[in-house]
């Protein structure tokens, strides 16, 4: 058996790929819970590590003294909430 992972993560551009997981995500949770497909560990990582990946590029900058901009900020609040709701999606799992 395939995962969504596995079939379609290496098919979308990195900037994209952790909005997908979350739209996914999204579209699982409004299923009855015995249809809903499990977020695959690696999908979770993946969307994960672009979301740090931009949160150290803005430590970075900020460490250079480049002040960050209203769309710096707006963006580091999404990746938070991405991070958050990866972390809501898979606590469940985790014992």
């Amino acid at each position: 058996m395939t995962t969504w992972a596995v079939d379609e993560a290496d098919l979308i551009e990195p900037d994209r790929l952790a909005a997908s997981v979350l739209d996914d995500v999204i579209n699982e949770r409004r299923k009855p819970v015995a249809q809903r497909r499990r977020l695959a560990p690696i999908e979770a990582l993946t969307a994960l590590e672009y979301e740090a990946h931009f949160v150290m590029v803005a430590a970075e900058n900020l460490s250079h003294g480049i002040d960050l901009h209203d769309g710096d900020r707006k963006r580091l609040a999404e990746a938070w909430r991405r991070v958050n709701t990866l972390l809501k999606e898979v606590r469940p799992c985790v014992r």
